[in-house]
Formats: C-alpha cells, sequence, structure tokens
C-alpha cells in the first residue's frame, strides 16, 4: 500500500463498516469514550490504531474465553 493511500482516520460510518456493528453501538461507544476519537465541529474521526486495538482486544477473547474483556460494548 503507497504511503498516500493509508487511511490514519475514519469517520464513524467507515469505522462502524469495518467491524460490522450498529450505528446505534458506535454513536453511544463515541459518547461513553470507549472509543478513541476527536470532533470537528459535529463530526467525529477516529483514529486507525483505534480498529488495531480493538480487533487485538477481539482477537485476546477468542484465544481466552474466560476473559471478556469488551472494549466497545
Amino acid at each position: 500500500m503507497d504511503e498516500r493511500d493509508k487511511m490514519y482516520f475514519y469517520s464513524p460510518e467507515e469505522f462502524r463498516n469495518i467491524l460490522k456493528c450498529s450505528r446505534g453501538l458506535c454513536y453511544e461507544a463515541l459518547r461513553q469514550q470507549k472509543i478513541k476519537s476527536f470532533r470537528l465541529g459535529n463530526r467525529y474521526f477516529i483514529p486507525a490504531s483505534e480498529i488495531e486495538r480493538l480487533s487485538q482486544s477481539v482477537t485476546a477473547e477468542k484465544d481466552s474465553p474466560t476473559k471478556i474483556e469488551s472494549d466497545l460494548w
């Protein structure tokens, strides 16, 4: 991937499409600050590192079923 093509921030819509979660769940997590983000005006921007963090969290849960840590919900 070319450096120019790399996404550094995602909109909530892009974020939820990648993680396959509902719109309500995504915005509720944003409001509760469970997802790192920042706002410019009325728009949220979510760093690409959050996708990696949440993906690792889900992978860790699958590897250890007794440990339930859900950062998003």
